[in-house]
């Protein structure tokens, strides 16, 4: 524990007080009274308790305890927490860095099984964004047909009006039913949009991994020739 403030650099000076106070059994208190005078004592005042103090052996003057003031008690308490919460810290970051590490030395394997060169990597990206693309061009073509057709169903419908008819039930089911489709066909296309730029920006980065990957195997078997 921390020493206390303003207690002398020796308990020699106090020697010639044990005589009086050894002829009782147990411990004795050190503290500065309210003189500011460094005191030995059987008996504990409230404010000494206060303050902090030192407990000695009652023969040899041997310091078994110093209890701090409470000040210095809260400051310490204070300085244990933030110690054990940096502690903490510091472990649930470990803790995740391993984690990470496990995880990408699973993927890494993966990524070696499945692309044994860079080679077979490149082709099966080109394959697939090339597959994403023909689903995309053909979203683009069937979204050009159905705007057509709507176009088609609202002259109708205009040309009824025109007429001085009602549209039909029918028509204006129709009309709704291609405004749905037009609509499902733009969102499908945006996934399409988005699937290719992720899908695009994975292979790129597989692709450096591998590159790396296979660099840092070729280093180890040259290094174990």
């Amino acid at each position: 524990m921390k020493k206390l403030n303003g207690y002398f650099p020796s308990l020699l000076a106090l020697a010639f007080m044990l005589p009086s106070l050894s002829s009782y059994a147990g411990n004795i208190y050190h503290f500065i009274d309210q003189n500011g005078v460094s005191t030995l004592s059987k008996t504990l005042p409230p404010y000494a308790a206060q303050q902090g103090y030192e407990i000695l052996d009652d023969k040899t003057l041997r310091v078994i305890e110093r209890v701090l003031n409470r000040t210095e008690t809260i400051e310490q308490l204070q300085a244990e927490q933030a110690i054990e919460q940096s502690n903490q810290l510091k472990q649930a970051q470990q803790e995740e860095l391993k984690r990470i590490e496990i995880e990408q030395r699973k993927v890494d394997q993966n990524l070696l099984e499945v692309y044994p060169s860079v080679q077979d990597l490149i082709k099966a990206r080109d394959e697939q964004l090339a597959a994403i693309n023909k689903q995309v061009e053909d979203t683009i073509a069937q979204q050009k047909y159905l705007k057509n057709i709507l176009h088609k169903q609202q002259q109708r419908a205009a040309d009824q009006e025109l007429s001085g008819q009602t549209i039909s039930d029918d028509l204006n089911q129709q009309i709704k039913s291609t405004q749905k489709d037009i609509a499902e066909n733009k969102l499908r296309l945006e996934s399409l949009q988005v699937d290719s730029t992720i899908s695009s920006e994975q292979y790129e980065h597989d692709l450096i991994r591998l590159r790396e990957l296979q660099r840092i195997r070729l280093h180890d078997q040259n290094a174990t020739e």
